[in-house]
């Protein structure tokens, strides 16, 4: 039998993966079942048989399951977990062979829109941890980033993230970060361990005010404003892009860093 800390990894993955909790339960079903119809499934997991047939569908669709027939009857396997590589494998085949073309198409794709942009501001918002890391993913390929930031709420949010901001620097000579924290144990361990030049840090004064807020991110790289709700229950991020919005808090930035 799973320990819990096992049943709570393989969830996760299979989260990851792209399953729903719905989906992974039928899935965990069928594999302690065996082979099964989809009322015998809709029984063992208390899901209406209607529903459960919509998610034996998407298992089928997914690769995580399959079908036959025996008699009239039909029935459902789980594939085993071993197939798992392999879906896996696919995907990074399927990965690989769109990224051959990426910077053709994102250009072809951007030919399409007009170039002329009206005088108004374009803002995006994305809900969800991994939604929200892309606007932090954009400003790592720009060579200039100015930011506001709380080291120890944004690694409890994206912890193992660090070698990424890493790369970005080694990747990118031109590349310079300068950042302004809230004063706390991360931030200063962050830095202490920090050896380039070209990742430049000062800290807020130590303020109680810091403790009763619930800080957000707040960067500015190339004409965009990044925002990030750093909330392991709500995180949210939001990009704006306007070059009078972005040099404004660019040249904010600055002040403050000319106080400090």
């Amino acid at each position: 039998m799973a320990d819990l800390k096992t049943d709570k990894l393989v969830k996760s993955y299979l989260l990851d993966f792209g399953l729903t909790e719905n989906e992974i339960e039928v899935y965990i079903a069928l594999l302690k079942m065996g082979p099964s119809t989809v009322m015998n499934i809709a029984r063992k997991t208390g899901i209406k048989r209607s529903t459960c047939h919509n998610y034996v569908e998407e298992l089928i669709a997914k690769g995580m399951a399959s079908q036959t027939h025996y008699g009239e009857r039909r029935l459902v396997i789980a594939e085993q977990p071993e197939k798992l590589k392999f879906l896996v494998e696919q995907r990074k085949w399927e990965v690989s062979k769109l990224e051959k073309n990426m910077i053709e198409i994102i250009n072809g794709i951007n030919s399409m829109i007009p170039s002329n942009k009206e005088k108004g501001v374009s803002v995006k918002y994305y809900s969800g941890e991994r939604e929200a890391f892309y606007v932090y993913q954009l400003s790592m390929k720009s060579d200039e980033v100015y930011s506001f930031s709380d080291l120890e709420r944004y690694y409890s949010v994206y912890p193992g993230t660090m070698d990424l901001w890493v790369k970005a620097l080694e990747n990118n000579k031109k590349r310079v970060v300068w950042e302004i924290l809230v004063d706390n144990e991360e931030g200063r361990k962050v830095v202490a361990n920090s050896n380039y030049e070209r990742y430049k840090v000062k800290f807020f004064p130590k303020q109680k005010t810091f403790e009763l807020i619930n800080f957000a991110d707040y960067f500015v790289f190339d004409n965009m404003v990044g925002i990030v709700q750093l909330d392991r229950d709500s995180t949210v991020g939001v990009l704006i892009d306007s070059p009078i919005i972005s040099s404004s808090l660019k040249l904010l930035h600055k002040v403050v860093w000319d106080l400090i």
